[in-house]
Parts: structure tokens; sequence; C-alpha cells
């Protein structure tokens, strides 16, 4: 199965939901909420680790980044979060650390070493 619309794709391959967005400026609480739930269908209330593709994001509002943090890891064995700036790793390595998060959580910039670190927990 897989999940298209016009903010994200998802599907699960080899025991890892694979959740790629689409070009966005800011994602919205709206936004965050329809990706979460459809993610959640996805999975059909089974726990997997999550690669997700940051790299066509070039924000999130204060809302949606809060429901992200909390709703957003519901199901989630760990999280792989894929970007392609040095700033993006930055910013999101910083939100990582001053907010509690419900799983495990690593970024990188290869997409191969994210996906290394997702197979610990198939």
């Amino acid at each position: 199965m897989v999940i298209d619309n016009k903010y994200a794709k998802m599907w699960k391959d080899d025991g890892i939901v694979f959740f790629v967005y689409k070009p966005v400026r800011c994602i919205d609480l709206v936004m965050a909420e329809k990706v979460v739930l459809q993610r959640l269908e996805l999975q059909n209330g089974m726990e997997y680790p999550i690669f997700c593709d940051l790299r066509a994001v070039y924000g999130a509002d204060k809302a949606a980044r809060d429901y992200l943090g909390n709703q957003g890891s519901l199901l989630t064995k760990a999280q792989a979060f894929l970007v392609e700036s040095n700033y993006t790793l930055f910013l999101l390595n910083m939100y990582l650390r001053t907010t509690a998060v419900n799983t495990t959580i690593q970024v990188f910039k290869e997409e191969s070493k994210a996906l290394t670190f997702l197979s610990q927990f198939k």
C-alpha cells in the first residue's frame, strides 16, 4: 500500500515505513495532523521504525512541531530524519535536544546511514 497525497508519499518496505515530504514552505498543524493520521492508517496499529525524508521541507510552525513531537511519534520504534543542509541538521538537532520526544530519533544527511540506524529496530 502506498499513500500519496499533496503533502507526502509514504509506504512500507522491508519492515520500515518510508515517509517522503513533498516540497512545502512550512508545515502547519492541519498538514501535520493529516500526514500523521495517514501514517497511522498505513501502519494499521503496528509499530515500525520510520524513515522521514525532510529534504523538501523548509520549516514548520510551532503548533505543527509540538504536534509532530508528540502525536507524530505514535507507533514508532525509532525515527531517522534525512536532511540536506548543515543548517537544517543543526536546527533539527537543537530542537530535539530541547524538546521531550517519545521515541529514539536521529538526524542524517546520508540515506544509507539512516537506514542502517533503523535496521536495528525492525
